[in-house]
């Protein structure tokens, strides 16, 4: 489910900022998307906390009881502003490296974030993978990576003579990005697995998530280009809303797979849906793709699988008797 959830994201996300919006006239800002995608999750989460207090629980007091929940551990409360700010430090250091890097070195070196999600793991949650597991990280990096770059149409490789594009900047920055992608989700993950409700959590990652889209929004420039002069919700359309609600749907199903499962399962399910995301932007939207694309995709399946089938033998290996 997430991995169809995260390809329809990514390929609705694309339809709508193909949509017209006139000349001279920019499109939608994409944080006023993630903003609008924070508040309706931290909205959602509010509207079902009450109606399990209210109707499942029957408490005579709900409001009090939702904000003891909410706010009620404040040191908890902090927690949660960890990954939302994590998660902006990323995106700026993405937008910066993307500015840097042609593309296909971009997609490559990203791929990273499976590696430093899996070393987070072992530092904080005290996991631990076999020789085979740490194979189908590669695979699926390896796997990603090529089904990405089939994609990847051809450059200009002429530089303007005032081009300021620096490759040293760029690469400190999507591996930086890697290592702040890896430590948010685990962080996130025991987060989650020691939380009693996944809605309070959701509404406080909502919270901040909010806050932190509005603080990008003036990073990037969408704020002074676009929200200001035209309005937070200028070019918004309705596939735009489809991405927003998308977005609302996603965040929960994310909480849900950390809690259940694991930030590598999320890692696998985002490199399982690169697959369909190029086989759908070849159905919809004509994107050619070359047969890197076929060697991508096997490895990935096969990394997959390898990874699949050893959790599961970690999990049934019978324990030695003492």
């Amino acid at each position: 489910t997430l991995t169809v959830q995260t390809a329809a994201t990514v390929l609705m996300t694309r339809y709508s900022r193909l949509e017209s919006t006139g000349h001279n006239v920019p499109k939608f800002a994409t944080t006023s998307a993630v903003a609008l995608a924070e508040f309706g999750k931290m909205w959602v989460g509010i509207l079902l906390l009450s109606y399990e207090t209210c109707v499942t629980k029957a408490s005579h007091d709900p409001f009090t009881t939702i904000s003891n929940q909410i706010f009620g551990d404040f040191w908890t409360l902090l927690k949660m502003a960890v990954p939302a700010c994590t998660y902006a430090v990323q995106n700026n250091l993405l937008f910066v490296a993307l500015h840097h890097l042609d593309s296909s070195l971009y997609q490559i070196t990203y791929q990273l974030k499976i590696f430093t999600a899996a070393i987070f793991a072992i530092v904080m949650l005290n996991g631990s993978y076999t020789a085979k597991q740490w194979l189908s990280f590669a695979l699926l990096a390896v796997g990603a990576s090529l089904a990405n770059t089939s994609m990847q149409t051809k450059q200009n490789t002429q530089v303007d003579e005032d081009d300021d594009r620096n490759q040293l900047t760029g690469i400190v920055c999507i591996l930086m990005a890697t290592v702040t992608s890896g430590f948010a989700g685990v962080f996130m993950e025991k987060q989650l697995k020691g939380a009693s409700s996944l809605l309070v959590r959701n509404i406080q990652l909502g919270m901040f998530g909010f806050l932190m889209s509005i603080f990008n929004s003036f990073i990037v420039g969408d704020m002074q280009t676009v929200i200001i002069p035209y309005g937070f919700l200028h070019g918004f359309t309705a596939s735009t809303w489809l991405v927003v609600m998308l977005n609302i749907f996603g965040g929960y199903l994310v909480a849900f797979v950390l809690k259940r499962a694991s930030n590598i399962v999320k890692s696998f399910a985002a490199g399982l849906a690169v697959i369909l995301i190029v086989f759908g932007s070849y159905l919809f939207f004509e994107t050619q793709f070359n047969s890197l694309f076929y060697v991508g995709a096997i490895l990935v399946l096969t990394g997959n699988g390898v990874y699949q089938r050893e959790d599961y033998m970690k999990k049934n290996k019978p324990k030695q008797p003492l």
